[in-house]
């Protein structure tokens, strides 16, 4: 090969084939089926197929040296992801790290990709200042196994992960008549703050809350509180009459409905199971002839629901100006995921949640000094809470998840 080649491979990390190889034999015989090439250096490689490492592998293409797309990263991945905002909410079996980095740097990419996965690749030259401060810090770390090459070694390296944890929330504001659930699921009352009645559950008005607006947002006032008061590693929602059911053998009530039935609630291992493979599960999609404009136009005025609509989408424009063609796009549309039920891990529930809330409240906050609701009775009050409903939609259109749609069983003992 020639100096120019030569000397690039040296930077990129790779100085002999052996490197490479023990790095394809560590992907095989630890059985890492998943993994994300961080730096794409198998792109980068003499390789030219993915039949060498006999994995699934994706990579981030921007990371790919600031060029364009080049064919054999079609022949190596399986996955390319334009930008890391792509893949932000993935899960990975392993992030391989190859590139020379300082220990500042490590640890700005160990933070960035902390959810990706719990175990990081790294390639470290012979005593670089990497290499050192890794070896000087490898109580920080659950587990670090080094394979040692020429120039350095490869390092797999197993976090300390919190222990998983689901908390399955039903939400109700009243007494839900369920005594016999699995162990994660948890009755939260929605409201209690301005509730006639204590029904014992938890509630939404301890710690940090807004539960006093439950009246004009409906159910995200249990999701706020979940949000701030709470540590779940996998968190889910739904109702005291609806709730997720992976059993379709069942007897059905309507289409994408049954009948409920305690022993087909979606149980702890299926939803960790389900989300080891998925971002988020939901509620299968519901589609109607009428737009959701139209749709909450059943409910709530009609000059009321164009009010509401242009102060929500003007707070959308000023705290989330790229979700605006979203937000117009679900308005209009005749599809959405109904019921503000869903489950997903920690870090997805918190940055819905960080979208979400920057501008929900300054929405209802100008509805409710610009409109006497005292004029209206009823569930017109609520016109926040139903835009609020269909803003997962919208949430969803921007973020490349993996959705799993799950029918529901509905009780109508309640």
């Amino acid at each position: 090969m020639s100096a120019a080649t030569f000397a690039k491979k040296i930077l990129d990390g790779f100085t002999s084939m052996k490197m490479f190889a023990v790095l394809c034999q560590l992907l095989r015989q630890e059985k890492f089926e998943h993994v994300l090439d961080f730096d794409c250096c198998l792109a980068k490689s003499d390789f030219q197929t993915n039949d060498y490492f006999k994995v699934t592998a994706a990579c981030i293409e921007e990371n790919f040296c600031g060029k364009p797309l080049a064919p054999i990263m079609e022949n190596v991945y399986g996955e390319i992801y334009r930008t890391f905002d792509e893949c932000k909410f993935r899960r990975f079996d392993i992030i391989i790290l190859t590139k020379e980095r300082t220990p500042e740097e490590f640890v700005e990419d160990y933070i960035k990709t902390e959810a990706l996965s719990d175990k990081i690749l790294l390639f470290t030259r012979k005593n670089s200042a990497l290499e050192t401060s890794l070896k000087s810090n490898l109580d920080i770390f659950a587990q670090v196994e080094a394979f040692t090459i020429e120039n350095g070694a490869w390092y797999i390296i197993d976090k300390i992960t919190q222990p998983v944890d689901v908390g399955m929330y039903v939400v109700t504001h009243k007494d839900a008549k369920l005594t016999k659930l699995p162990k994660c699921y948890k009755i939260i009352h929605a409201g209690r703050a301005e509730a006639e009645n204590d029904f014992g559950y938890l509630g939404d008005d301890t710690g940090e809350n807004i539960s006093r607006v439950n009246i004009y947002l409906n159910e995200v006032t249990a999701l706020y509180w979940v949000w701030r008061n709470t540590n779940h590693t996998h968190v889910g929602f739904c109702h005291y009459r609806r709730f997720f059911t992976s059993k379709t053998n069942q007897k059905q009530r309507k289409a994408n409905e049954y009948f409920f039935n305690a022993k087909n609630l979606l149980s702890e291992a299926e939803i960790i199971k389900i989300l080891d493979e998925y971002d988020i599960i939901t509620c299968k999609e519901f589609i109607s002839d009428s737009t959701q404009r139209e749709l909450i136009m059943l409910l709530v005025p009609p000059k009321l629901v164009d009010f509401a609509e242009k102060i929500v989408r003007e707070h959308v424009a000023t705290k989330q100006p790229d979700y605006l063609d979203a937000f117009d796009e679900v308005i209009n549309s005749n599809i959405f995921f109904p019921y503000e039920m869903f489950i997903t891990r920690r870090n997805i529930l918190n940055a819905y949640c960080d979208w979400f809330f920057s501008f929900i409240f300054g929405a209802l906050r100008e509805v409710l000094t610009t409109v006497d609701l005292a004029l209206f009775t009823g569930n017109w009050r609520r016109v926040v809470g139903h835009f609020a409903e269909r803003m997962l939609t919208v949430w969803l259109m921007k973020n490349h998840l993996r959705i799993k749609t799950l029918p529901i069983m509905f009780r109508e003992d309640v």
